[in-house]
């Protein structure tokens, strides 16, 4: 088996598995705690996941590339030094801020241990295996961060007064994860003696991707956020309905990322024809693949919001059919994204982020307050869509991509599915599904869209 695909079995596998414990974690506790103690430690685990953001500070994604390209294992101490002395920073200026501005003793203690759990993040170098793009030990090290985590969370937390043990078993499983990785590090290279030794070069450089980064984290709550204020509860729930399938169906991308991101940063470094055929065939089944997944659950929307929520959420239903562009365009932003890193110009990267952030909050906004859900979700795409073609002019100037090849054809199997969907809806959903994934496949093969040659070329690469 290729390594490609076995990288990919292995983080599908991962992904799978922790998201199922980690739906039982969340399961138990909410039944256990009630609902007020429950938003508390999702309140602590909001904090954490900024802290994470804020600390990480693009180190583990500048040093994915630089190893990808072959850099010297020196790289290893000065993003474990550069993050060190983020983490000590983010760490105290949160807990201070916490200590001033919050006055229950109980969720200053909650959050402050959350936060310890950025302390072995430190040596969390799931980034050098993943520049190796070795991602089986990635893998293990997730799920064995969920399976503790879930395990003293079952053992320990009986009562609501046990609350402050989730955030022990967060430490506790992010200590194994960091323990697994760095044990394997060692053990590979066992006569390496690491030396902490912070960057400023390896901070200069991996700003703009902090930027990007944490602006990303923020414009993902934004529209709850948004929505809160400027309308219902009720609303919120209805965007949220519609966000959660989408997000789901977003696993898809987070792996692409891990999978693309050393592979563009690779083929860059070894010869920029390669690094452009990469990204050109890796748009091009984006297209194939996702282009129908879109138009094909704007369709089958209504039907999937009540199967999965039930009839309560019906008003999901227009929500999800414009909402599920975000996930296509995220696609296409992410094959984007990996080149311009993967090419060395963070810098344009952080500037098209900013400008996305802008565009975001404006959007957003207007759409929260004029059309409610519906007009967030529309906000969110528009603003997607502006930095997919702010990226695409950005590498213009690095590699020039042309049009996926046969896009056209490809376009009219989807409108064909797309009438085929429309038909069969009415007899149920799971017709529709089937109707629409075989005449999809029937119709690229009689446009000629996809040729055996093309199959060939991408299981051989795969």
């Amino acid at each position: 088996m290729k390594r490609l695909s076995q990288n990919f079995l292995s983080l599908f596998t991962a992904d799978i598995g922790r998201r199922l414990l980690g739906f039982i974690a969340v399961a138990y506790l909410a039944r256990v705690l009630g609902k007020e103690d429950f938003g508390a430690i999702n309140l602590g685990f909001a904090v954490l996941a900024y802290g994470m953001v804020l600390s990480a500070a693009g180190f583990p994604t500048i040093g994915t590339k630089k190893v990808a390209q072959g850099s010297s294992l020196e790289i290893v101490g000065q993003v474990i030094g550069s993050r060190l002395v983020s983490t000590i920073f983010v760490v105290a200026a949160i807990i201070l801020i916490v200590i001033a501005g919050v006055q229950n003793t109980t969720i200053v203690w909650l959050i402050i241990l959350f936060l310890s759990a950025l302390l072995p993040q430190i040596f969390f170098v799931d980034w050098f295996f993943q520049g190796k793009e070795t991602m089986g030990i990635v893998s293990a090290a997730r799920v064995t961060q969920a399976v503790v985590y879930l395990t003293v969370v079952l053992i320990f937390v009986r009562t609501a007064g046990d609350i402050l043990w989730v955030a022990v078993g967060s430490i506790c499983g992010e200590c194994a994860a960091s323990a697994l990785l760095y044990t394997q590090f060692r053990k590979k290279y066992n006569n390496f003696q690491i030396r902490l030794k912070p960057s400023l070069q390896l901070f200069k450089q991996s700003a703009p991707l902090a930027i990007g980064i944490i602006l990303s984290t923020l414009m993902v709550n934004y529209p709850i956020i948004a929505l809160g204020i400027l309308k219902t509860s009720s609303d919120v729930g209805l965007y949220s309905a519609a966000s959660k399938l989408v997000y789901t169906l977003m696993m898809g991308d987070r792996i692409l990322i891990l999978l693309l991101l050393p592979a563009s940063a690779r083929k860059f470094h070894e010869s920029p024809e390669k690094f452009q055929e990469l990204l050109r065939d890796t748009l091009r089944w984006i297209v194939i693949i996702g282009l129908p997944v879109a138009v094909g659950g704007m369709l089958i929307a209504d039907d999937m919001i009540k199967i999965v929520f039930g009839s309560e959420y019906d008003m999901s239903a227009p929500v999800l059919q414009v909402f599920i562009w975000f996930f296509f365009l995220t696609m296409i932003h992410t094959v984007f994204t990996s080149g311009l890193i993967g090419a060395g110009d963070e810098k344009s990267y952080g500037k098209i982020m900013v400008i996305t952030a802008l565009s975001y909050f404006i959007a957003v906004s207007a759409g929260a307050f004029y059309f409610g859900p519906i007009g967030a979700a529309l906000g969110v795409v528009a603003a997607e869509g502006l930095s997919v073609i702010l990226m695409d002019r950005a590498m213009r100037f690095l590699v020039p991509l042309s049009p996926p090849e046969k896009i056209l054809r490809v376009i009219l199997s989807v409108v064909f599915m797309a009438v085929v969907v429309a038909y069969v809806a009415q007899y149920g959903f799971l017709w529709a599904l089937f109707a629409g994934a075989g005449c999809y496949t029937l119709f690229l093969i009689l446009l000629r869209a996809v040729v055996w040659n093309d199959v060939k070329t991408f299981i051989a690469r795969f």
